[in-house]
């Protein structure tokens, strides 16, 4: 088979035409054993298989290997039974037996978790220890505005200082000391010990 596809792949010919090289080949070796047998009529050569003939005429057919489907198929149905099965039966089990939540007046003073909102069980297991919670997430997105904001305001002043040092023929020597970090800190911690 791997001589006859590459014949074809070289020649560039059709295989299953009237005048195909299989119907060519077929005519030839019509004698006493075929390689390929025709399975349709006799004026329609269009369905062929292929014939590996052994002793006692006795055949075997020549087919294309289907491991990779048959291996594609063992791992769906592995990945089904370790997958969807547990997890149907968790979903199942957790509906018969818990329930969803009842709804109860909340005492004075008591604030609920935000996974206490949720009806079902299964909702309320992954809002509290998979999802994060939607008010820290929001605090955090306030803390991102708020530096963002910082750093405008930063900009925005140095701007302005750099246009009043234009404006007035100004240069910064005198008018700070340059320091490191660590400087500022010891100076900080310096008066916050004399107040």
């Amino acid at each position: 088979m791997v001589v006859l596809s590459r014949l074809l792949f070289v020649r560039n010919q059709k295989i299953f035409d009237r005048n195909g090289l299989l119907n060519k080949l077929i005519q030839k070796s019509n004698n006493n054993n075929n390689t390929f047998q025709n399975q349709g009529d006799k004026d329609d050569c269009v369905l062929f298989r292929a014939l590996r003939w052994m002793s006692a005429h006795r055949t075997m057919e020549i087919t294309a290997s289907r491991w990779q489907w048959h291996k594609t198929k063992d791992w769906m149905h592995f990945y089904f039974f370790v997958g969807a099965i547990p997890a149907g039966l968790i979903i199942f089990f957790t509906n018969v037996f818990i329930g969803p939540a009842q709804l109860e007046p909340i005492p004075d003073g008591y604030i609920p978790k935000q996974w206490e909102y949720y009806n079902h069980p299964i909702s309320r297991f992954l809002s509290k220890y998979i999802f994060p919670n939607d008010q820290m997430e929001y605090e955090k997105l306030l803390h991102k505005l708020t530096v963002a904001n910082n750093k405008r305001l930063i900009l925005d002043l140095e701007k302005q200082i750099q246009d009043l040092q234009r404006k007035n023929n100004d240069y910064k020597y005198w008018s700070y000391r340059e320091g490191t970090a660590s400087q500022i800190i010891k100076l900080r911690k310096k008066l916050d010990n004399v107040v």
